[in-house]
């Protein structure tokens, strides 16, 4: 009886452990083996949560996986294989958890590695392309793939490269561009193949499709499958060493004819399109790619034609319970099992959290292979509900304040998981900052200054990122800097103009502006400047001097004030200023002492200190980023103070009447909400300058003295 209890209990202790989703403790390298050893990470993905799906990924990865397993593929153990399909095929635990798998693997020299990608594809462009995991959104443009949840390749090939210089033979196949119907079009499935193909990396490439072309599934074939993967499989078996000499081999060179000479026949045939397989390089022709089994090989050509597997929707991987040779401590066990636990209540942070039981797990059991699972585990959590609240900003929808809320903690979690991540994996911690960072600017903040200072953070760390960009947009809104919101809101249509949420941004936002520029305002600034002054005498033959000419000469003149700018209109404003003008002419009196005698030149200088009030009328060509005007009105300028020297010589009245007019152009500065114009002006006086009241010999040679300048002034002022 006890017995029977005793094995009941183990029973129900194994049930509990297999119940909950994950929980088995990260396995090592099985060090008993001598020599090399072959892994695989494979994923395979069908169902897709934001883009359509589609009919056979998941099997074709079931198909390469169970070929592993099989004595064909070489009896690969299943520990060895860390496979994800469907639901399980996500960013987060394919950076996270795979490769925290392979690093426990210890790869060594002579080792085999495989990965195989099964699902979309697509690319930004030839530096940005990507494998999209099931939980990617788009939200319809390519350029949300940056934060959407794909799957950056550039960053495996980085991966790939760290194997292959420690010489382990690497084997990356792809079977994916299944489609043109994603964002990046054909351009996209172009730029994937071509980018993949281009940077190499030491590794074996078997790719299902040349540059643009699209990956085909076919019904017919097996109980459905990829082209690619299907004939690829089918080759690597046995079928491929029919080419040549029999011997039981399958070389690189076989498995790429056996492949190229099959899928674009049946693609041409069956579907009328073109698709040509991509095998690198013809170095690697006599490599032996597969050994064949002959028993396997004549139950595969029995059964390829039968095969019954329903589509792939499980885990496995790290996820399959291994065996176990020694028995874990309870305290351990029990930890490890609350930590599990806890994540099946999604009780992910706070009192008897998956936190406070990872941390105890760390602080007691530092290393140990259920310590290093629950790491792992704890930072897809963060990842996964961070990304979620990501993926529901690119859906644009209207986020609460409650909301805000989960922003912040979003934010906060990912930090957390890039505390975690960055020993073991810096480059995918670093892809998370801008997520974080972007995450914690949509937060809610007693002040702005803080949710602006995590944005240009965000932007700082990806600054093509279209959604980084939206948030700046909306920020800038939120806080009536209505110039720099336009700035953003067209740099992120610009970026991702298939995206709706930055196409609503910038509709929202240029609506606003309009309406704001149908509304009277006015605005404060100042201006400074400075030109050529000059006096523009009349001469007047004086018998009693010996004068017999006068000439004017141009001079330096300075100005700063303020102004004052007054739209009435959507093209019309009047900008009255206020300036201080430090001006100075010179006249040059001709004198002949004798008729025929060398004529001799003397220099008047007249200097003086004036304000000057201006009443220009404006009127703007436009309303745009450059906005050019034509400025015409009247001044008053007022003589606070004439240097001693001209005052005795040459006195000048107090008070002139002016006229202005000129053309230059409202510069909006992107991000300040601050207008510079650049004018250049031409003022020309009314009124004489000559004082009547006063007569000098300087005067008596003049009837009139009008005053002219031609300025460049600069004008800086809020919009």
């Amino acid at each position: 009886m006890r017995k029977f209890l005793g094995l009941a209990f183990l029973l129900l202790f194994s049930a509990f452990l297999s119940g909950v989703a994950g929980q088995t403790p990260l396995k090592a390298r099985d060090t008993t083996i001598k020599g090399p050893q072959t892994f695989a990470i494979v994923m395979g993905i069908s169902k897709y949560k934001y883009i359509r799906p589609l009919t056979y990924a998941d099997k074709d990865a079931e198909l390469f996986r169970d070929y592993l397993r099989s004595p064909g593929g070489g009896n690969v153990k299943e520990e060895n294989i860390f496979c994800l399909l469907n639901e399980q095929a996500i960013n987060s635990v394919f950076w996270t958890k795979g490769f925290q798998w392979l690093k426990a693997k210890q790869l060594q020299k002579g080792d085999k590695l495989f990965i195989y990608l099964a699902g979309h594809g697509d690319a930004i462009d030839e530096d940005q392309f990507f494998f999209l995991s099931y939980d990617c959104n788009p939200a319809g443009d390519k350029n949300n793939y940056l934060v959407g949840g794909a799957i950056q390749l550039y960053n495996l090939k980085k991966k790939i490269a760290n194997e292959t210089t420690k010489g382990v033979e690497v084997f990356f196949i792809m079977d994916a561009c299944r489609s043109n119907e994603l964002p990046g079009g054909t351009a996209g499935q172009s730029f994937l193949n071509t980018a993949i193909t281009e940077k190499k990396v030491g590794e074996i490439m078997m790719l299902a499709t040349a540059a643009g072309q699209e990956s085909l599934e076919d019904a017919s074939i097996g109980n459905g499958h990829g082209l690619f993967t299907y004939y690829l499989v089918d080759g690597l078996s046995g079928v491929a060493d029919s080419i040549g000499v029999p011997d039981e081999k399958v070389t690189f060179q076989e498995i790429k004819r056996y492949v190229e000479r099959n899928v674009p026949s049946v693609a041409m045939q069956r579907f009328k399109k073109k698709q040509d397989p991509y095998f690198c390089c013809d170095e690697n022709s006599e490599k032996i790619i597969s050994t064949v089994n002959t028993a396997y090989l004549e139950k595969w050509l029995q059964t390829k034609k039968m095969q019954q597997r329903g589509p792939g929707n499980s885990f496995h991987g790290i996820l399959v319970k291994p065996k176990r040779t020694t028995v874990a401590d309870t305290a351990l066990t029990e930890t490890y099992n609350k930590f599990y636990q806890a994540i099946k209540d999604n009780n992910i942070t706070g009192g008897s959290s998956a936190e406070f039981y990872y941390q105890q797990l760390d602080r007691k059991y530092p290393g140990n292979p259920y310590t290093l699972d629950a790491k792992s585990t704890l930072a897809v959590e963060y990842i996964n509900y961070a990304q979620a609240i990501v993926n529901r900003y690119l859906d644009c929808n209207t986020v609460t304040n409650k909301e805000k809320q989960q922003n912040n903690e979003a934010g906060t979690r990912l930090e957390k998981a890039i505390s975690i991540l960055r020993e073991d994996d810096a480059d995918f911690a670093n892809s998370l900052l801008g997520r974080m960072f972007f995450l914690k600017a949509s937060g809610t903040y007693p002040d702005a200054a803080t949710a602006f200072q995590y944005a240009y953070a965000a932007l700082a760390i990806n600054p093509d990122a279209a959604y980084i960009h939206n948030r700046l947009a909306t920020l800038h809104l939120e806080n009536n800097r209505r110039d720099s919101a336009l700035f953003y809101a067209e740099q992120a249509s610009r970026i991702a103009p298939k995206w709706l949420c930055a196409a609503a941004t910038l509709a929202l936002v240029k609506n606003l502006s309009s309406k704001k520029n149908t509304v009277k305002k006015s605005s404060v600034g100042f201006t400074f400047g400075g030109g050529i002054n000059q006096s523009n005498p009349t001469f007047r033959d004086n018998s009693n001097t010996n004068v017999i000419g006068i000439d004017a000469k141009g001079a330096g003149i300075l100005n700063i004030g303020v102004i004052y700018n007054i739209n009435i209109g959507k093209n019309l404003a009047i900008r009255p200023a206020t300036t201080l003008t430090f001006g100075n002419t010179e006249l040059v009196y001709l004198r002949r002492n004798i008729v025929g005698g060398e004529i001799i030149r003397e220099l008047v200088p007249l200097k003086n200190t004036a304000i000057n009030i201006a009443l220009p009328m404006i009127i703007r060509f436009n309303n745009k980023q450059a906005a050019p005007y034509f400025s015409l009105g009247p001044s008053l300028q007022y003589i606070l103070g004439q240097d001693n020297t001209s005052a005795e010589l040459l006195p000048v009245k107090k008070t002139l009447f002016m006229g202005d007019a000129g053309f230059g152009i409202d510069f909006t500065i992107p991000r300040t909400g601050m207008i510079i114009s650049p004018e250049l002006k031409y003022t020309a006086g009314f009124t004489d300058m000559k004082d009547p009241a006063v007569s000098t010999v300087y005067s008596s040679n003049i009837s009139s003295l009008k005053k002219q300048a031609f300025l460049l002034n600069i004008c800086l002022r809020k919009r």
